[in-house]
């Protein structure tokens, strides 16, 4: 016997609408579950109770339904009393053509149950407008529709963008500077000793010389003071002094530059001597430092770190080296595009010049952190803009 006929005895049509009731009913109890999510879901942990609630809920409304009725037109209709009894899978229609599937009209049921099941299209006009409830009470933005503001993890600072080289300590720390002179003062000291040494070391002492001078520049504007920063003006005075003429070999010259280096190490020794003149005020970093020697120092940096510290571990163990080379290297790169070099109004030549200080404070950066793709990186940059520089400005 067909299993329909068993639940819903009546005629076909009877038994085709009661069919359709149970699609709509299942179709109902689909949607139901959907919008109260999975019985197991840890966001709905109420789930089963509240099914067991509505279950109960539709059986008090079927009763209700027996008391008091409400006709299509909107007015009371006859209690239940004065009605006819029918069994709750029974489909009827009343004398105002009105089919009932028991106590329930059949029009309270959808036409196509199952269209309606399937169809995921949020109510109210899209994800925008649809919170989503977390397990813990608030409502969260669907990702589609939020923008998302970048922070920073509790207890971290932001890695600080590359210095911009607007002010020496930018550029270069007062212990960069105070290592550089005490290595040009070891130098002078040990090649200045005997005539056999300094000329053999002729050659190096002017670049060396020209770099004490610019550095001494650097520490009396810095924001930071070195130990010798009061007689910063002197000691960049003696290293001025020590390229005033072309060197030659022999005595004279070993001689006159070993005094030099003398009142200079007292000086650096917060011993100045009383006999020392008075540098002139009107000196600038051109006046002190020639470009050419300037360069020189920054071309013998770029060498030691492609030399010393040219793979991924000989970066980390000489990082401090690479550190102090860069910085010295952009500290040069912007002495030279100060006034009375010739070129402080030279667009072209101070992109150029800026583009070094970029790179050399991009190595510093990258030797800290270990960071040796853009070690290499920056170093190239730094050999490609040199090249460029020296090709369109070398010959003049």
């Amino acid at each position: 016997m067909d299993p329909l006929l068993r639940v819903f005895p009546g005629d076909a049509e009877s038994r085709a609408d009661q069919n359709q009731v149970c699609i709509a009913l299942s179709a109902i109890l689909i949607l139901c579950a959907g919008c109260g999510g999975s019985a197991n879901s840890p966001q709905n942990p109420a789930a089963t109770d509240s099914t067991s609630s509505a279950a109960g809920t539709s059986e008090l409304s079927a009763d209700a339904a027996k008391t008091s009725t409400i006709d299509s037109d909107g007015t009371s209709g006859k209690s239940a009393a004065t009605m006819v009894k029918h069994g709750r899978g029974e489909v009827w229609v009343d004398e105002k053509g009105q089919k009932w599937f028991g106590d329930v009209p059949m029009d309270a049921f959808f036409d196509q149950p199952y269209t309606l099941a399937t169809d995921a299209t949020p109510i109210g006009g899209g994800a925008a407008e649809t919170a989503i409830v977390s397990n813990t009470g608030s409502t969260d933005i669907p990702d589609s529709t939020k923008t998302e503001t970048p922070t920073t993890p509790s207890g971290t600072e932001a890695t600080p963008p590359i210095a911009s080289g607007d002010s020496w300590g930018d550029l270069i720390s007062e212990v960069e500077i105070d290592n550089e002179v005490k290595t040009i003062r070891n130098f002078l000291n040990e090649n200045l000793q005997s005539v056999s040494n300094y000329n053999a070391s002729m050659l190096m002492i002017p670049p060396k010389a020209a770099a004490l001078a610019a550095l001494a520049g650097v520490a009396m504007e810095h924001p930071n003071a070195v130990s010798w920063k009061d007689d910063a003006k002197y000691i960049r005075d003696l290293a001025k002094q020590m390229n005033s003429d072309t060197l030659r070999f022999g005595p004279k010259d070993q001689k006159r530059l070993q005094e030099l280096y003398e009142a200079m190490s007292d000086t650096l020794n917060r011993s100045r001597p009383a006999d020392l003149a008075e540098p002139p005020d009107s000196d600038g970093f051109a006046e002190v430092a020639e470009m050419r020697l300037l360069m020189h120092r920054m071309d013998e940096a770029e060498k030691r770190m492609k030399t010393e510290a040219g793979t991924d571990t000989a970066l980390t163990s000489r990082k401090d080296m690479v550190a102090h080379e860069a910085a010295l290297m952009a500290t040069f790169a912007k002495i030279v595009t100060l006034p009375g070099y010739g070129y402080e109004d030279d667009p072209k030549f101070k992109g150029y010049a800026h583009e070094v200080v970029k790179a050399a404070l991009a190595i510093k950066e990258a030797a800290e952190s270990n960071d040796f793709a853009t070690y290499e990186l920056s170093l190239t940059k730094v050999s490609t803009t040199c090249s460029n520089c020296h090709s369109d400005y070398k010959k003049n």
